[in-house]
């Protein structure tokens, strides 16, 4: 006897997740899940049951922040320690590169090249017709 496959509506409502929600965790491979024809997503019980386990464990993991922290003299501190505050910033990756003058006709010519060849022959036609 084949086993019954969830539906997204099964899952959200399991581990009280939106369908959204359940989509966007499929999408990054973080709920494993089984396409029917490319169109439909069904999903194994026992691979949720042990999607929903891992969620409980980090629900009890995590700190609880509706209290605040108090510091030694009793001031409510933030309730984030430094680690966690500076992987929550956005700290910019890209450096930006000053480009010589030579460097930038050069770009030009690279990305536009199929235009400038195309101006050309079409500049020689016309010369060429209208002669």
């Amino acid at each position: 006897m084949p086993e019954k496959l969830l539906t997204i509506a099964e899952v959200a409502e399991y581990l009280e997740l939106s369908e959204e929600e359940v989509n966007r965790l499929v999408d990054i491979g973080e709920i494993p899940a089984y396409r029917i024809g490319d169109t439909f997503l069904r999903f194994r019980k026992e691979q949720i049951d042990a999607v929903r386990e891992e969620i409980l464990e980090i629900e009890d993991k995590e700190p609880d922040h509706s209290k605040p922290v108090l510091d030694a003299s009793g001031h409510p501190t933030h309730p984030y320690t430094d680690l966690e505050k500076d992987t929550k910033r956005k700290i910019p990756t890209t450096r930006q590169y000053d480009y010589t003058f030579a460097e930038r006709v050069g770009d030009f010519f690279y990305f536009n090249d199929f235009y400038i060849v195309s101006f050309a022959v079409i500049g020689l036609l016309m010369y060429l017709i209208f002669k």
